[in-house]
């Protein structure tokens, strides 16, 4: 070769194959680039879809909101002997269909709502002509009401404070004014739930309440206070917080103990954005120190970091017991805490890792007493159905199909159950004969698109197919325990 030229033929043909192989790398290249902007694409219509689209899973009138961003016949992927294709016209009638979330029927008129509130009182308010007016213009006669116009307004009266005195009434015996032992004798002082504060009972109702029901700050029911011409600072509410928590400490002790009580605990953890971090108590929440080690250059590069709030529901049915408690960490080991003096047997949860590892050390430990996990399938299928939400995809709604079978099914026989119409045997044994079939669909249907993965038309598709397929056990298990539902959302157990 001479100059970059070939000067013979196999020279031609040893170039050509050189040049071939730099395309098909590049073109390869490409294509996995064209790929990876797809898959980043979907996330981001995920994303949004979270972000605009209305709050709920009922997927209404998302399929004409996003394009497809994995197409079969684009790739060149042949597909053959698959799960029946659906229509765009079944889709929407699935949707139509899906009543398992909460939603509103029919779009409401615009216009005022008119108050139904039966707790508020109703004052009469009665808008007359004076008696001049009364009388007729033309014949001078007296005019009688023949019907009158009602209308309803709102009216707020502003919460008030006063100061009271307390004055406590002190005696002493005026026969012995010159005896060094006189008797003086007091009024007693009556017990407060914080001492030698000026809080009342109703004071601090009213500050909890706004500011763990209402979300209301500290800093602004300071200004609320001031604009009145109260002085209570932010930081004397947040010592009366700790202060009562004291306080109730028997009644937080009584309250789980009766969480306790019942055959199934449910779980769920949320984040809180925390600003102060305490580096003893966050270690201690981590399995090892390796663990520990592994997070903490990430920790102190935060300027905060978002902590958990733990949910448990427990209790009998007459009485549920909601236990919100506060932990540093997401880490499983928080689950341990909870299972301390459980006598059930099962748990539910959604399909987050750190329960597994919890489950597995507890029972390792504590062989006498094993404790099984079950997984929500509200959960799983929420992954199904971002994918249409965001990608329009039509296996996706094939899953939402097969999910609703089993949501149906569950639900009549729940409600049979509940309203005592059958027993528990029969509730379990058509459980059994009814339910499983469409557990079973379900599970075909994941194993077949398992195994077939690259004609799922959007990767979130896949990441639901797999999320299913790894807890398809904790999913199947709630039909042997008739206190367990296929959800975690609230509900009397």
């Amino acid at each position: 070769m001479k100059d970059g030229k070939p000067e013979s033929l196999a020279e031609a043909l040893l170039l050509l194959e050189k040049m071939n192989a730099r395309l098909s790398e590049k073109d390869q290249k490409i294509r996995e680039q064209q790929a990876e902007i797809k898959i980043l694409n979907e996330k981001l219509a995920v994303k949004r879809a979270r972000e605009f689209a209305a709050k709920t899973e009922s997927l209404k009138k998302l399929y004409e909101s996003q394009p497809f961003l994995f197409d079969a016949e684009e790739m060149g992927i042949k597909v053959e002997n698959q799960c029946p294709e659906i229509s765009d016209e079944d889709i929407a009638q699935a949707l139509k269909d899906d009543d398992l979330f909460d939603r509103k029927s029919e779009k409401e008129k615009p216009g005022r709502t008119r108050n139904k509130s039966k707790n508020l009182p109703r004052q009469k308010y009665v808008i007359d002509l004076s008696e001049d007016e009364k009388i007729c213009s033309n014949c001078g006669s007296k005019m009688v009401k023949v019907r009158e116009i009602v209308s309803e307004r709102i009216v707020h009266v502003p919460s008030s404070e006063y100061i009271e005195e307390v004055h406590r009434y002190v005696y002493e015996c005026q026969n012995c004014l010159d005896d060094n032992d006189k008797p003086v004798r007091k009024a007693a002082r009556e017990k407060r739930i914080i001492e030698q504060s000026i809080a009342t009972p109703e004071l601090l109702a009213h500050i909890f309440i706004s500011k763990y029901m209402k979300h209301t700050p500290f800093y602004c029911l300071e200004d609320t206070y001031n604009w009145q011409g109260i002085r209570i600072s932010r930081q004397n509410m947040c010592n009366w917080s700790l202060k009562v928590h004291e306080k109730l400490k028997p009644l937080e002790k009584f309250l789980n103990s009766e969480l306790k009580k019942t055959k199934l605990l449910i779980f769920d953890e949320s984040p809180v954005e925390v600003l102060k971090i305490d580096p003893e108590e966050l270690k201690a929440e981590y399995w090892d120190e390796a663990r520990y080690r592994k997070k903490a250059d990430d920790i102190e590069d935060e300027c905060r970091k978002n902590c958990y709030m733990w949910v448990v529901l427990g209790g009998t049915k007459e009485h549920p017991v909601f236990s919100y408690n506060f932990r540093w960490t997401r880490s499983g080991k928080n689950v341990l805490d909870f299972l301390e003096g459980y006598t059930g047997n099962v748990i539910q949860s959604d399909g987050y890792s750190g329960y597994n590892a919890a489950i597995n050390y507890w029972n390792l430990s504590h062989p006498d007493h094993k404790i099984e996990l079950l997984n929500c399938w509200v959960h799983a299928r929420r992954g199904f159905a971002d994918a249409v939400k965001a990608t329009k995809s039509k296996h996706a709604a094939q899953a939402i199909k097969l999910f609703k079978d089993v949501f149906d099914n569950e639900n009549r026989l729940r409600k049979l159950f509940d309203e005592e119409k059958i027993s528990e045997a029969d509730f379990l044994e058509r459980r059994v004969k009814e339910v499983k079939p469409h557990m079973d669909n379900l599970h075909s249907w994941l194993l077949e698109k398992k195994q077939k993965e690259m004609i799922l038309d959007s990767s979130k598709t896949k990441e639901a197919v797999n999320y299913c397929l790894n807890r398809w056990e904790n999913l199947e298990n709630f039909i042997k325990y008739p206190e367990a539902t296929f959800s975690t959302n609230a509900r009397v157990i």
